[in-house]
């Protein structure tokens, strides 16, 4: 993402395969102009947010602000507008930085000057004093010869004179420019006119200071405030930095935005010390549901509210975090496959070489025939493969042996295994001394099993041309919207049983009729799924 070419990183960032016709790049490359790293960093994430929002624009052809069609020349002046912007901030930050150099050497001038001030009063006032000095002991000799001081009290007087200018001349060089300093030390006539004040420049609190001064300290906000508040400005601070309040602009609270509407659902419920670029790849890579505009919007009216404490503390001039819109009703465009995108997924040649066309075409019919979600077909064990009521089914179980555990209460159930799937060979999967039914998959050392299968599955889509409205979980709607369109007599308990939805109705009745529905009221609802062909070969 960073490269270091000669003394500057520079931005780089691969165009999805889908979308490189669109804009004529297999890569954006954009010079950052910096050799600090930190910098580059920061404005890298900037920029990833941003190529994210045009990628997602792209996608749907649709400007999200005006809501209409764009066209292809309208995305390269999107992409133009991107590196633009970033030579404003280029150009923002270099003057910045001139004129923080030319501050601080101003300063370093004028404490100069007021050195040789200090040391020319000095100097004055020590050539007046021995002067002074000078003049007496002349005077004094030449009364001793003209006779003028021949009385013993006369002479005592002179020389206690000319002690006197002699240990105040002692003391002046003893304890030097310390002298000049102290008022009165010089006098009056050998004063000079003190330098203009250097100017002050007001100093911004960082954003963390900022948030302990206006809001962790106030005693009336309440402590579920304060603490969603404090979790804000700590996703807000990994994102760009502890900056200082005046350079958080209505440009930055924009790029804030944009991550925000890149990152995944499961980023804002899990550890939050994971990385952003990676997190939002991640959500791009997978297909994963992104932050709503209702969670976005809490981001931004935590952060509102507290620059409204900082505007009347007069910390902040303006408040960058309000007048946002956000779309509250959108949702993750997901959605039921079509028998048309069915065919053109059967059609396409499976592109990846580490996970075999069998293995793509078994975990993908399975979800087609059941509405499995991809991890509870990822674990399924040999074991998870056995007669129930003397119908053959898919048993979704925890395994705590490998902490593995179904999504939800309800995601425990037996599947029973659709007709299709016997006659296409789903069972000549199992191997003997294999754990897992599709046991090419690789277990990762961190993260859910199937992982490397989605992130393949997701590249494949693309490369395809499947729309991104469409996923591996849209076969799960796909199963959903088909089993409850159903003329037939199937009751809608029995499709939840089968996908482990909790129960549509929440009545003890309910709940208990779901627990009792029998092997065979699950057989004849898998077995009302059906597609106009097989549309997949192993």
């Amino acid at each position: 993402m960073l490269a270091l070419v000669g003394t500057h990183y520079h931005f780089r960032r691969a165009v999805p395969v889908a979308l490189r016709p669109l804009f004529g790049k297999t890569e954006f490359w954009i010079s950052l102009k910096t050799g600090n790293k930190s910098e580059a960093r920061l404005s890298a994430m900037a920029l990833h947010a941003q190529t994210s929002a045009l990628f997602r624009t792209a996608r749907l052809m649709t400007d999200p602000a005006q809501k209409k069609p764009i066209t292809k020349d309208d995305l390269l002046a999107l992409y133009q507008d991107i590196i633009k912007k970033q030579n404003e901030v280029i150009e923002t930050n270099e003057h910045n930085a001139a004129e923080q150099l030319r501050l601080e050497r101003y300063r370093a001038s004028m404490s100069r000057y007021e050195d040789l001030l200090r040391t020319k009063a000095f100097i004055d006032y020590s050539s007046q004093a021995l002067e002074q000095v000078n003049q007496s002991m002349i005077k004094l000799r030449k009364d001793m010869i003209t006779g003028t001081t021949q009385d013993k009290a006369s002479l005592a007087r002179k020389t206690e004179e000319i002690d006197r200018l002699h240990a105040t001349l002692i003391k002046l060089f003893q304890t030097g420019p310390a002298l000049s300093q102290a008022p009165g030390a010089v006098p009056p006539s050998h004063q000079l006119a003190s330098p203009t004040p250097s100017p002050v420049v007001p100093t911004s609190p960082r954003l963390t200071e900022a948030l302990q001064l206006a809001l962790l300290a106030d005693s009336q906000k309440s402590e579920a405030t304060k603490k969603e508040t404090a979790r804000t400005v700590a996703l807000f601070v990994q994102a760009f930095g502890d900056k200082p309040i005046k350079e958080i602009t209505g440009r930055v609270a924009g790029e804030f935005r944009d991550l925000l509407f890149s990152l995944p659902t499961s980023y804002a419920k899990g550890k939050q010390d994971l990385d952003l670029n990676t997190e939002v790849e991640r959500a791009q890579e997978f297909d994963l549901p992104t932050l709503s505009g209702k969670s976005v919007k809490n981001h931004f009216m935590w952060l509102s509210a507290l620059w409204n404490q900082l505007l009347r503390r007069e910390i902040a001039e303006k408040n960058p975090w309000s007048n946002w819109d956000f779309d509250l009703t959108k949702r993750n465009p997901r959605r039921a496959w079509t028998d048309d995108e069915l065919a053109l997924l059967s059609s396409s040649p499976w592109t990846c070489s580490t996970i075999s066309q069998a293995t793509f075409a078994g975990i993908t019919l399975v979800a087609a025939y059941s509405g499995m979600r991809l991890g509870e077909i990822c674990n399924l064990r040999n074991e998870d493969i056995q007669e129930v009521d003397g119908i053959p089914c898919f048993l979704i179980r925890p395994h705590p042996a490998d902490k593995w555990t179904p999504k939800t209460e309800a995601g425990t159930r037996n599947v029973p295994i659709h007709s299709v799937l016997l006659e296409w060979g789903i069972l000549d999967f199992r191997k003997d001394g294999e754990k897992f039914l599709f046991s090419e998959l690789k277990t990762p050392q961190s993260g859910p099993r199937g992982t490397d299968f989605g992130r393949n599955f997701s590249k494949f889509k693309t490369t395809v041309s499947l729309p991104a409205a469409i996923t591996f979980h849209s076969f799960r709607h796909t199963v959903s919207t088909r089993l409850r369109n159903q003329a037939g007599d199937l009751r809608e308990l029995w499709i939840d049983a089968l996908l482990g939805h909790e129960a549509s109705h929440k009545s003890q009745g309910a709940t208990t009729y779901l627990s009792g529905i029998t092997t065979a009221n699950l057989r004849q609802t898998v077995e009302a799924v059906s597609y106009p062909t097989l549309f997949l070969k192993a």
